[in-house]
């Protein structure tokens, strides 16, 4: 018999974690500041609870954001593991002020210069 839980490793996850820490689901939810059953419903893996949710939950659970932030799908293990360098989060800074209008020119034009270098080859 299949089961629907999407974010079942991330539910398994919470569970170990609450266990070790010998809460509740009603404690870790009053923790978070969520409803009382908020917690049931996490660890059935079913939802994805939002970065905010996913905040608390680590700060409830002293679990790692970013372990958490893996298995609930909003990062990648690779992006985890090999963070944006300081030249490089400098460049983003530069250009998150753009409309979206102006990021879709960056676009083209990035797409410009990446089949001019192919052609060179």
């Amino acid at each position: 018999m299949a089961t629907n839980r999407p974010f079942g490793s991330l539910a398994d996850l919470v569970k170990r974690a609450r266990v070790a820490k010998r809460l509740s689901q009603r404690q870790l939810s009053s923790a978070m500041g969520k409803s009382e059953g908020y917690v049931g419903h996490l660890e059935r893996g079913r939802f994805r609870p939002d970065p905010e949710s996913l905040k608390a939950l680590s700060a409830a659970l002293g679990a790692s954001y970013g372990e958490l932030a893996i298995e609930a799908g909003y990062i990648s293990r690779e992006e985890f593991d090999n963070p944006i360098d300081d030249v490089r989060l400098a460049r983003l800074n530069e250009i998150g002020d753009l409309s979206e209008e102006e990021w879709e020119s960056v676009r083209d034009f990035a797409r410009y210069v990446r089949s001019r270098r192919t052609d060179r080859r």
